[in-house]
């Protein structure tokens, strides 16, 4: 899924990089190769305004601390998609009252730095757990809050969207 939405993105980019040659912005000297649109700074700026992928991902955070495969997975996605960021619900508990441990429940949403790691970009106090329905629907609620623009499309996953 997320391979195929991010061809949005190279689209995007393919998109700008030809206008801006077509208005002659740009070096004319430089060919048209079919990659020299990705090693375009002006290309690149105009696809990340325009586009952004948030993934949510309830257990993300779960996953990293076990050390899971599917964790790792969601790492490796991150570092080659930079417009990819990834949003998931954070745990923290802390003693409370009578020495009882109390959760704290936090909707996170990271992206990759330049080294590869989670760089957290927000983070938000939620009021309490946030499964309390149906998983799927929460999962997408407690992350929408991350998206922004005129239009945001929801798909499920396993949709390569080709």
């Amino acid at each position: 899924t997320v391979r195929g939405m991010m061809y949005y993105r190279r689209a995007l980019m393919l998109q700008s990089y030809l206008e801006n040659r077509s208005l002659g912005v740009g070096n004319p000297q430089a060919s048209l190769s079919p990659q020299g649109f990705e090693q375009s700074r002006e290309a690149r700026a105009q696809a990340d305004i325009k586009f952004t992928y948030v993934v949510s991902c309830q257990i993300y955070g779960q996953q990293k601390q076990r050390k899971e495969e599917e964790a790792a997975d969601i790492a490796l996605l991150l570092q080659r998609n930079e417009a990819l960021r990834v949003a998931f619900i954070h745990v923290e508990e802390s003693p409370g009252p009578e020495g009882k441990l109390v959760k704290s429940f936090y909707s996170r949403l990271v992206k990759a730095d330049i080294q590869g790691k989670d760089q957290e970009v927000y983070s938000i106090k939620l009021p309490g757990d946030p499964k309390l329905g149906e998983g799927k629907p929460e999962n997408q609620n407690h992350a929408i809050v991350f998206t922004r623009g005129e239009a945001v499309q929801t798909i499920d996953m396993n949709q390569d969207n080709y």
